[in-house]
């Protein structure tokens, strides 16, 4: 059992990691961004293009590839939301549907369909710990996707809390009416929130990749299960991001080992249904506000 939870809680700190980037750019720009996923795949394939065809070092890539993403949010937000943001919201979703589109078909007209492999980021052998409760086996993987959802977690609680431009970011989530009028830069903010959600894509792109492949398709599920993680959490706070990721990918560990395998891939859908029926704000959210 111990093992079941730890290799849920490493799935499900994946699903945290994907929930941090979705829920900074609602909370900034009220904006649910259903081309998460493959954004994060397109910058992966580009790391991948650069590491194993241009030959230029993995971890270099890497660097390249998230600086490429935070530019490709900025431009999206810039470009793309911001000259509608007038309009309606139902017309940015169409923008991010209609950037999905396009990202998976030029990833298949470039790439193909095939599975590109992706080297891992950290090898070697698992670590074995034994005593009265048992082995308990844990993974070079594991500790790297928690090592990241903790680093990324803290410096998110320390930045939004203790810098101007963090502190900005909570004041334009709250109301950006009237953030703009207490002087701060509103656009800057905006595009921030999108720069680092992309950012959060390709990092979890490159983290799953070695498991799931390169593939035009490859983040999908990722963006469905983190989605479900921000409405389990709650979609106004990133502590409910962490922890509903996290409880979300012990639940399905859970469901897969000891009732259904085949009933792990609904478990999303009944908890989406369940949690905004008792709990509209997530389990760890408050009451959501209307945006000005």
């Amino acid at each position: 059992m111990i093992n079941q939870i730890i290799l849920g809680l490493s799935t499900g700190a994946m699903y945290s990691l994907v929930a941090i980037g979705l829920v900074m750019m609602y909370k900034v720009s009220g904006v649910m961004n259903f081309a998460y996923g493959n954004m994060g795949m397109f910058i992966t394939y580009i790391i991948w293009w650069l590491s194993s065809s241009m030959g230029v070092n993995l971890y270099l890539s890497i660097i390249l590839g998230i600086m490429f993403a935070a530019i490709m949010g900025v431009s999206v937000e810039r470009y793309g939301l911001r000259p509608i943001r007038h309009l309606s919201h139902g017309s940015m979703l169409i923008v991010t549907f209609g950037i999905l589109m396009i990202l998976e078909g030029l990833a298949v007209e470039i790439w193909g369909t095939e599975y590109k492999s992706f080297p891992e980021l950290i090898s070697g052998t698992p670590f074995v710990f034994k005593g009265d409760f048992g082995i308990v086996v844990l993974r070079r993987q594991d500790l790297l996707v928690f090592t990241t959802l903790i680093v990324i977690s803290i410096a998110i609680a320390l930045f939004t809390k203790f810098t101007k431009f963090g502190i900005a970011i909570r004041a334009v989530s709250e109301n950006e009416e009237v953030a703009g009028y207490m002087g701060i830069n509103v656009g800057s903010v905006l595009g921030f929130s999108w720069a680092f959600g992309v950012s959060m894509a390709a990092l979890v792109g490159v983290i799953a990749a070695p498991k799931v492949f390169v593939s035009p398709t490859m983040l999908t599920f990722y963006q469905i299960q983190g989605f479900t993680a921000a409405v389990l959490g709650g979609f106004e706070t990133f502590t409910g991001a962490v922890f509903g990721g996290l409880i979300l990918g012990v639940l399905e560990k859970i469901v897969g080992n000891y009732i259904s395998e085949g009933f792990k891939a609904s478990i999303s859908l009944v908890i989406i249904i369940l949690v905004l029926v008792f709990f509209p704000s997530g389990l760890f959210g408050r009451k959501i506000r209307r945006r000005a």
